[in-house]
């Protein structure tokens, strides 16, 4: 293998949890075979897992903005209502920006360095992989991830639907983006 190329998801030098081949995926794949595809099922928990930080991040957020701006609001003073409504707002922001920001996080620079498996698809054992068998770089998670599943998402999810008809279980954002889900 010439240096300058790049590596495939099956020579790649990352092996986490001391997998060292087979069907598990990791390693050196035989020849003509194909790994294996991950179920809806699997791929609809790992999605949901996902969901569940940065939306627990964000309730927490909500929960202690309300009671600010609740607390505020019952000194029936105008100040002290002000102030409470300035602090609750303030907490949302913050709240709901560390939420983007984990979520950010998990969809792009975990799926990079845990050979293409966010928290939620570690969990659920699947991973992204290109469909030429190349690694899947910041820039394909960021796509795939972020502009993807807006593209999937727009039309009442029927990009994510798709996924349960099609015969290589590739939502919108896996076809766009040349990427398949498989087992880990």
């Amino acid at each position: 293998m010439d240096n300058l190329a790049s590596p495939t998801v099956y020579q790649s030098s990352y092996q986490p949890g001391g997998y060292s081949g087979g069907s598990s995926g990791y390693g050196a794949a035989p020849q003509g075979s194909q790994p294996e595809l991950a179920g809806v099922g699997p791929r609809i928990l790992a999605f949901l897992i996902d969901g569940l930080i940065p939306g627990g991040i964000a309730l927490v957020g909500y929960i202690l903005a309300a009671v600010f701006v609740v607390g505020g609001a019952s000194t029936q003073s105008q100040g002290a209502s002000a102030a409470g409504a300035g602090i609750g707002i303030l907490i949302f922001f913050v709240f709901y920006g560390g939420a983007l920001v984990f979520s950010l996080y998990n969809h792009i620079v975990l799926v990079v360095k845990n050979n293409g498996q966010t928290i939620g698809k570690k969990m659920m054992k699947v991973r992204i992989v290109k469909e030429d068998g190349t690694a899947i770089t910041y820039l394909d998670a960021f796509l795939r991830n972020v502009i993807g599943y807006l593209i999937s998402g727009a039309i009442c999810d029927l990009g994510f639907i798709w996924a349960l008809f099609d015969a290589r279980k590739q939502g919108w954002h896996d076809k766009i983006f040349k990427t398949l889900v498989v087992a880990a």
